[in-house]
């Protein structure tokens, strides 16, 4: 039987102003009944004893079948001996309340078949220990989210929204919890099992929102914060969280300590050291007038309002296409295209924290060679790692290798279109050539356990819709195995892709450049890859604006709005 007592509850030092619902479950589990008597020994028949009997074994077999009437039990000192039946114990029963989480009422199904002679499994009626959402011994902590397809422009959702007119699509246990989290009657939610097809039906039918346990959010899913809280911040308290699940089990004390002991279930499926957040960027090219403005305002000025995205990040990203060198000259904001940076504009990556250079940029050798190579001594004493070039063409083409939290990240970028003086030689620096060995080492990679992050330094475009054959050339990284791919040639910020459950950004558009003419070279992403478990789990999007030729500033409302309508239009969505 469950009784729910819903109450509002108000903590004025944790949730100031606010109004949180919680409702409390009391379940009273109805356990089997009184186990099975234990078999009643069977005595042998009472014969005098005779005068001197003789020292017998004690039989260890099943006792014979009773003598028939017309066959008189035999007598004397080795008729029998008494044979003692050993008690079996029943194996623990086990069961799971509606609304249990569909991981753990798995796991504790397998374990019934992986022990079949303690536990065993009961889909309904009583059971020795229940899984349930109810008051008993804790067993697990399961957060569900709330998100959208990818292709959504909100970012924030409130629980009075989750019942909007739009369908509304939520695993299937959701459909057994109390009313008190939100309506769960309501026509307009559909209850799915498979996550597969809860995401197909939700793109197929946007505006939609989902609600599914964290773990199964897919990069086509845009986690939402709810009620302004988002398990991804570094500050995520799960005590706080509206869909915090926690579930417990029920059962006669001596039977739910034996299945404790042997439960080999998550305790939950959200574990902050399992996450890997990577923030990958477009172009940075600290020359001409972004240069200019790093003289006269601050070397660190550009890196001021994107900053926190990529010193939050645990490996943040930046395409470097020009190299440092000690000669370059004061920077002309009107100059040419024959590119170097400043060695003092070094400061302003270590400033950022970036941990990986990717070096597949068209720019790379505009000032000789030496040039590249004093850059790579620059990165390696700041201990940053770079991959798609090198101090020659057998080092351009090692990949840059990460662990963090359990995750295997593997970054490796190549150029496609040159020019040839930029591409690495056998004897000379440079970025790597897209050939053969590209997409062979992406599915070594990828066979070896690694997440693969792969880039592309394509042919520039000017408009946010990815062409036919950048389509085809980018899907065919995916299919060798890359996680991720992304355009590191784009000025122009451009449109995404998902080919077989991998992200596409075709490109993230300038992050550091002075290209202030069209309002697509002036509008930035930051892509923050979240990795979970050994895959990539979602992907958040900043947007920013660049100002003033150098430095780009987190976008309004408005203007976010408008870019993201802009590049889902032009991705086809």
């Amino acid at each position: 039987m469950i009784n729910f007592l819903v109450f509002a509850w108000l903590d004025g030092k944790r949730f100031r102003g606010g109004l949180y619902l919680f409702a409390l479950f009391w379940l009273t589990a109805c356990v089997n009944g009184v186990q099975a008597p234990l078999p009643t020994a069977v005595l042998p028949l009472t014969l005098p004893a005779p005068p001197t009997p003789p020292q017998l074994a004690t039989p260890t077999g099943l006792l014979p079948p009773t003598p028939v009437a017309s066959q008189p039990a035999a007598v004397g000192p080795t008729a029998t001996a008494v044979a003692t039946a050993t008690a079996v114990p029943n194996p623990l029963t086990l069961s799971a309340a509606p609304g249990v989480p569909g991981d753990l009422h798995a796991v504790a199904q397998a374990l019934t078949k992986a022990q079949p002679g303690q536990f065993a499994w009961v889909e309904s009626g009583p059971a020795d220990v229940t899984l349930t959402l109810g008051v008993g011994t804790p067993l697990a902590e399961w957060i569900y989210v709330v998100a959208a397809p990818f292709a959504t422009v909100a970012d924030d959702v409130t629980l009075p929204d989750l019942m909007p007119a739009s369908p509304l699509f939520a695993a299937a246990e959701i459909e057994a919890w109390p009313t008190a989290v939100f309506d769960t009657t309501d026509p307009r939610i559909t209850y799915l099992t498979d996550p597969a097809e809860m995401v197909e039906r939700a793109w197929a039918e946007r505006p939609s929102l989902l609600i599914l346990p964290f773990d199964q959010l897919r990069p086509e899913l845009k986690l939402l914060r709810l009620d302004g809280v988002s398990p991804l911040t570094a500050d995520f308290d799960p005590a706080a969280y509206p869909l915090t699940v926690a579930v417990n089990v029920v059962g006669e004390a001596t039977a739910v300590a034996d299945f404790l002991a042997a439960w080999n279930g998550p305790a939950t499926n959200w574990d902050p050291n399992k996450l890997t957040r990577v923030a990958m960027t477009g172009v940075t090219a600290l020359t001409r007038a972004t240069a200019y403005q790093m003289e006269i305002g601050g070397i660190l000025g550009p890196g001021t309002a994107v900053g926190p995205v990529l010193q939050g990040a645990d490996i943040a990203h930046v395409s470097n296409e020009v190299s440092f060198t000690p000669d370059c000259p004061y920077p002309n904001p009107t100059g040419g295209t024959t590119f170097c940076s400043r060695d003092s504009y070094f400061e302003l990556l270590t400033w950022l924290g970036i941990d990986v250079v990717e070096l597949t940029g068209n720019h790379i050798n505009d000032w000789g060679t030496e040039a590249l190579l004093y850059s790579l001594d620059l990165y390696e004493a700041a201990g940053m790692a770079v991959f798609g070039g090198g101090a020659d063409a057998a080092a351009a083409q090692q990949p840059a290798l990460f662990t963090h939290n359990g995750n295997r990240i593997a970054f490796v970028g190549c150029n496609p279109v040159g020019p040839a003086y930029a591409w690495a030689g056998e004897a000379k620096p440079g970025s790597r050539l897209c050939d053969e060995t590209f997409t062979a080492q992406i599915a070594e990679l990828a066979a070896a356990g690694y997440q693969v992050i792969a880039t592309l330094q394509y042919n520039e475009f000017y408009h946010y819709a990815p062409t036919a054959q950048q389509e085809v050339d980018f899907a065919e990284l995916v299919q060798a195995g890359a996680a991720a791919v992304s355009g590191s040639q784009a000025h122009h910020a451009q449109g995404f892709a998902f080919v077989d459950g991998a992200f596409i950004h075709y490109g993230p558009g300038n992050l550091f450049f002075d290209q202030m003419d069209q309002l697509g070279t002036r509008q930035t992403f930051v892509d923050t890859y979240v990795f979970y478990d050994g895959r990539l789990l979602t992907v958040e999007l900043w947007t920013g604006l660049i100002e003033n030729y150098c430095c780009p500033r987190e976008m309004t409302p408005a203007e976010r709005e408008a870019v993201l309508a802009a590049v889902f239009q032009a991705s086809g969505w």
